[in-house]
């Protein structure tokens, strides 16, 4: 009976989440391991959109990308990111400046891709088609990408309307190398928690957030076919919030581990604030696959509160989240 206990309590602590403090020793990155991030770079590009302490405040290059370096980081999931226009393939002189400051400061080569929105009517306001695009980027040194985006195909919703699944899912394979380890990467930013229907349904955006993965549950054998490969890892920030097991539970009950199961805060704050952290960022990699057998997620954040606020000020209202994925012979 206590064997037994011991093992439960050993299974749950192998998926807690684990923060490190930027001020600390950097946590070392092993060479048979690559990491892959997410990071919402609060409305880049758009510093009038902002809000708290970062409103009006543009986010220089050189201190992003000191952010992005010191995270170890080698293939990164984009939120929030601002395009210049809507002609493609899209691009973000904001983002391409920090990827010049990764190559500057730091001798590393780097590149992106934006993915495109849900479609608007002419007359809507113009930020809301090009601002908060979902992207991804990589080190080119430590990855290369395998074949084209797909665009996995989610459908519409009566019930959500037009912005059901917004800033729509689209995958990348990645390869560390010849017979090497690969993997699809999901970027994804879910319905956040601001609704004009909340007040008559505090429920609302969570049942969205359900419809929407229960929307991209249904192409998941599609999309396995599409690239022959199991190894998916579906991150981003999702506005799952504390306790909101239904929503996880979609990709968990379909083969997912959440490693942000224990609601570990992502999202900055500090003191007593009226919005405590909340764990929205989430990385989900596929159960039994053994490039993935490390379960924890480890959220990039600093330990003092003048820290915390510079953070939230020059840079985003959240931190960067990330998992090791280990480097072996490809198995799919």
């Amino acid at each position: 009976m206590h064997s037994k206990r011991f093992l439960a309590s050993l299974a749950s602590f192998l998926v807690m989440p684990l923060s490190f403090c930027l001020s600390c020793p950097s946590v070392g990155q092993a060479d048979d391991t690559i990491r892959v991030g997410a990071w919402n770079i609060e409305w880049l590009g758009f510093p009038d959109k902002r809000s708290g302490f970062g409103r009006n405040t543009p986010q220089k290059p050189s201190t992003v990308a000191k952010y992005i370096h010191d995270a170890k980081v080698d293939i990164l999931a984009l939120e929030e990111i601002g395009i210049e226009s809507l002609e493609t393939p899209y691009k973000s002189k904001p983002l391409q400046a920090i990827m010049d400051a990764l190559k500057k400061e730091y001798q590393q080569d780097w590149e992106y891709i934006l993915f495109p929105k849900t479609d608007y009517t002419a007359d809507t306001e113009d930020f809301f088609v090009r601002g908060q695009h979902c992207g991804i980027a990589w080190r080119t040194d430590k990855a290369t990408q395998v074949g084209e985006v797909y665009a996995v195909p989610i459908g519409k919703n009566e019930t959500f309307g037009q912005k059901f699944f917004e800033r729509r899912a689209n995958a990348v394979k990645f390869s560390v190398g010849s017979g090497k380890t690969d993997l699809v990467v999901i970027p994804v930013h879910l319905k956040s928690n601001r609704a004009d229907d909340k007040e008559k349904d505090p429920n609302y955006t969570a049942k969205q957030r359900q419809a929407e993965l229960t929307s991209f549950v249904k192409q998941l054998d599609t999309l396995k076919s599409h690239f022959k490969d199991e190894d998916i890892v579906l991150l981003g920030d999702t506005n799952i919030m504390t306790g909101e097991i239904k929503t996880s539970g979609i990709l968990v009950d379909a083969g997912f581990l959440d490693l942000n199961a224990s609601d570990d805060g992502t999202t900055v704050a500090w003191g007593k604030s009226k919005y405590p952290s909340a764990p929205f960022d989430r990385i989900f990699t596929p159960k039994g696959q053994p490039e993935f057998k490390v379960t924890t997620q480890t959220t990039h954040k600093p330990d003092d509160v003048e820290k915390i606020k510079d953070h939230r000020r020059q840079l985003s209202d959240h931190y960067l989240v990330s998992v090791d994925v280990a480097i072996m012979a490809d198995d799919d």
